[in-house]
């Protein structure tokens, strides 16, 4: 699986190969908290000037751990991704210091892309160049490019994440989503936008944002959701923010349609669930679960408060709910 990793952060994986890595992830921890940090870590050596400096590191740890493998069978390279954090930070911070210190700076520094995905069940955290910091949660993609140039900062977003801008009025954030857009200068909100979902909303937490489509613009003030729906933008207000929990890792549900908690698991978890349960469809359920519990934990649960069966069927990867 490292050979995997490494492909991974190369962005050489085929989706094949990538459903073969989440997939051994989900049942093996240790290698899932290894590809994690390894994730963190290459968002640090993001920041150096070579791109390839990311899946060099990455390759390089992998094979310090084979060489150590050999001698131990009980061996973790997470606690040596600390130290090379720190490496890391020590070798931009020269570099930085060097490279304004020369008097000719390259003003047309070619624009490289990045891409963190989070696989299902878990979420994860990054620093932008411009220290914009971003949370990721589960089956997520953002797409967003090494240094900001031009007159704006764009981005590009597949699933849920939370984003805690940094104010430039000069370079307004934009957020592109298969939906919607949403353009802001400095402020707190939360984007739910996976491709292929009908559905769409943005929540301002603090600070003021614009979210526009074909059909229309909205702008939202702090604890305002801009939704879509019959394709028309919509504008409501939330005094609950439990949603916001998953990024302490913990969804929250009060008072959600079953139908609708289900649709949220099934991009959450990357898993199809078929409700044949005509019961249930419109029974509300309120409640917090642990992401890190899984799917059939969150089932099991609600089935405290109704009484309902499922069966799972890990070859089709695949929930049938009775």
């Amino acid at each position: 699986m490292q050979e995997l990793i490494v492909k991974y952060f190369e962005g050489t994986i085929t989706t094949e190969e990538k459903n073969l890595l989440f997939d051994a992830m989900k049942r093996d921890e240790e290698l899932r908290k290894e590809f994690i940090s390894m994730q963190n870590l290459c968002g640090m050596v993001s920041w150096m000037p070579s791109h390839s400096d990311a899946p060099q590191a990455i390759g390089k740890l992998l094979d310090f751990k084979k060489s150590r493998t050999k001698k131990s069978h009980s061996f973790s390279l997470v606690p040596y991704l600390g130290y090379a954090a720190t490496a890391c930070i020590a070798v931009f911070v020269t570099w930085f210091i060097s490279s304004r210190s020369v008097k000719v700076q390259k003003v047309d520094e070619p624009v490289v892309y990045e891409q963190i995905t989070t696989p299902s069940g878990q979420r994860a955290q990054v620093t932008l160049h411009d220290g914009t910091v971003v949370w990721l949660n589960a089956h997520s993609t953002l797409r967003y490019p090494n240094h900001f140039n031009g007159h704006s900062r764009k981005v590009e977003l597949d699933g849920e994440a939370f984003f805690e801008v940094t104010h430039n009025a000069a370079k307004p954030f934009i957020v592109s989503t298969e939906k919607a857009s949403i353009k802001v200068y400095g402020t707190k909100f939360n984007v739910f936008a996976y491709k292929g979902s009908p559905e769409f909303s943005t929540s301002l937490v603090e600070g003021a944002v614009s979210v526009y489509t074909k059909e229309g613009t909205l702008q939202l003030q702090p604890h305002e959701i801009a939704s879509i729906v019959n394709k028309r933008l919509v504008k409501s207000q939330y005094t609950n923010s439990d949603f916001l929990l998953w990024k302490e890792g913990i969804y929250a549900f009060d008072d959600v349609p079953f139908n609708e908690i289900v649709k949220k698991l099934e991009l959450y978890y990357d898993i199809q669930i078929e409700q044949n349960n005509n019961h249930l469809a419109n029974f509300r359920f309120s409640g917090k679960f642990r992401q890190r519990d899984g799917v059939v934990s969150v089932l099991k649960t609600m089935q405290r408060v109704e009484r309902f069966s499922f069966i799972k069927d890990d070859d089709l990867n695949k929930i049938t709910i009775r």
